[in-house]
């Protein structure tokens, strides 16, 4: 069924992990499988768009590619473990609900705000009248704003 997909991207994974499983050798799957790519991926497209600009009877080298760098939120969190002093969060979208909400006397019973939703335009953009709508939800009732 993926390979029949209407995305290209999903039509070659597809393609491409069929045809690594097919050959059944472990340390294949093992390296393109279990492992994921360890290539930057803007770095493999630019890399490949330049072999196809360039005609050459060699193959094509992911030796070539540059290495993915680590995710910026893992990079992060080893940039917090060094540091030691606190940082002032801005706060969040839910916070300025939860603040918004019990300042209105009538919401105060309602208890805790569990969620909000994000705005959901109700009107076309083209109308006269812009209408958006947020869902709040509390433990037993749902405000729409």
């Amino acid at each position: 069924r993926c390979m029949m997909d209407s995305d290209d991207e999903v039509r070659d994974r597809a393609t491409f992990y069929l045809n690594v499983l097919q050959q059944r050798q472990i340390a294949l799957n093992a390296a393109y499988i279990f492992n994921g790519l360890t290539v930057s991926v803007p770095g493999m497209e630019k890399a490949l768009h330049q072999y196809t600009l360039e005609p050459s009877d060699k193959p094509f080298d992911m030796k070539t590619v540059p290495l993915a760098t680590a995710p910026i939120f893992e990079q992060k969190a080893e940039i917090a473990l060094v540091t030691s002093k606190p940082e002032k969060v801005a706060p969040s979208r839910q916070d300025i609900f939860q603040d918004q909400l019990a300042a209105v006397p009538e919401f105060k019973t309602l208890g805790p705000l569990f969620k909000s939703s994000e705005p959901v335009q109700l009107t076309e953009a083209e109308t006269e009248y812009f209408v958006r709508c947020i869902k709040h939800v509390f433990t037993n009732h749902i405000v729409f704003q």
